[in-house]
Formats: C-alpha cells, structure tokens, sequence
C-alpha cells in the first residue's frame, strides 16, 4: 500500500479524538479522588523531568496526577504531530486553520494545568481548565470529521433551518450545561443537595434559611462538609439544566424522527446522542445516590464530554452540505 499522508492524518485524528476523551476521564479522576496537589511541582514532578520520574513512586494521589500529566504530553504531542501533517497536504486552508487552533487550545490547556498547581487549585482556574478541555475536544471533533470519509457523503439538499438551528441550541445548552457542571465540581457542590428526587426534602426549593439548614443536618449527619446558599443554587441549576436539556432534545427529536432514513447516518447519530444522554442523566443521578463514588463522578464527567462531542458531531452531519464552502 504507497504511503498516503492523508490517510495517515485521517487515522491520526481518530486516535487523537479517543485519547482526548481518555484524558477527560483521567483527569476527572484527580478531582474525584481530590488529589490535585499529589504532585506539588510544575512543570517538573517532585524536581524530576516529567518523564524521568520513577515509574515505582507513582502510588496513590501520585498516580492520578503524574499519570494525568504523561498522558496530556502525549495528547500534545499528537495534536502538534497532526497539524505538521496537515500543513503538508492538499487539505483546505479551514482545515489547516482549525487545526492550528486545537493545538494552540492543547497548549493553553496545558499551562492552565500547570497554573491550577502553581496557583493552588483555585476553583476560576480550574473551572477554565476543565471547560477548556471540552472546547479542545470539539475541536478536534471537528477536525476529524472534516478529514474522514463520512463528510465526502454528505446530503445534497440541506436541512430545514429549525432542525439545523435546533442543533446548535441543544449543543449550546449542553456546553452551558458543562460549564456549570465544572463549577459544580470546582466549587464542592457535588453534594450540596444530597438528596434525589426531592431537593432539600423539597420538590420545589426554596432557598430558604430553613432548607439550608435541613440540607446541612443531613450532610452532617453523613459525616460531610457543610455547604453555603450559593453551593445549593449552583447545584440546582446544575440539575434544572440537565432537565432542559432533557426537554429540548425529546422536541427534536419529535420534529426530526419522521426527516431521516432509518439506518442512515443521521438516525444513528441521533440514537447515540440519545442513549449518551440517558447514560449521563444516570450517572448524575447515581453520582448524588452513592455521594460521589470517584469512578461514578469520572464517568459521570467524561459521559457529559462524550454528550457534548455527539451533539456537535450531529450539528457537522446536518449542516454537512455547507461545510464545502466554510472558511474562515
């Protein structure tokens, strides 16, 4: 088979897309763990050069946080690797552009990792640092898929404006939805209303001084940190965002089952967009139910960036026909 720098860049970026998403889960892990400062140095590990670290004293938090490190290098690596290759070929200029732009995102994304640990974990920063990686993981989204067969199919006559508008408001709301989920993690208000369904023992809250203070008897009757006013608000939009969303994506859906072919590319899209969906709402769920359970949490995490890259993959394949035309 003759070497093929376009088909080497198209595999890449499928690689990179799976190890980014990887990277997610890995470094929700710190946090779920609460191990952020395991490694009290940067960019150096302990004084050492990050890969000259003793494979034999990564134990514990050390584990997570030194792991995390090796493995956004890589991803760095490859992203730099992937925009030389593109540079070479005959690929559009938006292409190479949007390219340029995920390595420029891998790098800032980088140092705000480094500035969580020279800064001490403060929650701005690392609020930054988590929806940053989201951003860089739809770019690279976006990248593959100007770069794989799939787009070369697309659908000659375009979509109704409201299905391809109704697109980017879900995906809209799920980014605000990550957002506030960062905050939420960021802000140890993972807990701040520890029951479920109800709220407070509440299904409508109130905000009161009195279901504060319910909240709080409960939390320390779980031997857990007590939380402010602000910490319960954060969570509760946290959760009305997710029932929003819940709302929004069953509208299109409705609106949209009857404009698809079954077995073609947009149903399925459609019906992984879906079934991520009802995972995510799961583990939020779950997450509340087993008080933060590190690997419930993790999952919980990287199923909303898996949500987030289906959403903006569906906006791609649905405005598909027009991407011949973009630049920028």
């Amino acid at each position: 088979m003759p070497f093929n720098l376009n088909t080497v860049v198209r595999r890449l970026s499928k690689i990179i897309v799976f190890l980014t998403l990887s990277l997610i889960f890995v470094g929700a892990l710190i946090k779920s763990h609460e191990v952020g400062l395991s490694v009290p140095d940067w960019p150096t590990s302990y004084g050492k050069q990050m890969f000259s670290f003793p494979l034999s004293d990564m134990i514990g938090g050390i584990f997570y946080e030194h792991g995390h490190r090796l493995f956004a290098t890589i991803v760095g690596f490859l992203t730099l690797l992937q925009f030389m290759i593109i540079s070479f070929t005959n690929h559009p200029s938006w292409i190479k552009k949007m390219s340029l732009i995920s390595l420029i995102l891998v790098i800032t994304q980088g140092l705000l990792g480094g500035m969580t640990v020279l800064f001490f974990l403060p929650p701005p920063i690392s609020v930054m640092h988590g929806v940053l990686a989201q951003t860089f993981f739809v770019t690279i989204i976006f990248v593959a898929y100007s770069l794989s067969d799939s787009r070369a199919n697309k659908r000659e006559v375009p979509y109704p404006l409201f299905i391809r508008r109704g697109a980017i408001v879900i995906t809209l709301l799920v980014f605000i939805q990550l957002v506030l989920g960062a905050l939420v993690r960021h802000t140890s208000s993972g807990l701040a209303i520890p029951d479920f369904p109800k709220m407070g023992g509440l299904w409508v809250p109130t905000f009161s001084d009195n279901m504060i203070n319910n909240i709080n008897a409960e939390l320390f009757d779980k031997n857990l940190d007590m939380v402010s006013k602000w910490q319960v608000l954060i969570h509760f939009l946290h959760r009305l965002g997710a029932f929003i969303i819940a709302l929004a994506l069953a509208l299109f859906v409705y609106k949209f089952r009857n404009m698809v072919k079954k077995n073609s590319t947009e149903s399925r899209a459609l019906m992984v967009l879906v079934t991520v969906f009802a995972i995510q709402i799961s583990l939020g769920i779950a997450t509340i139910l087993t008080e933060r359970l590190p690997y419930v949490a993790s999952f919980h995490v990287v199923t909303g960036a898996a949500l987030l890259g289906c959403c903006s993959l569906f906006i791609m394949i649905t405005q598909s026909n027009k991407l011949k035309d973009f630049n920028f």
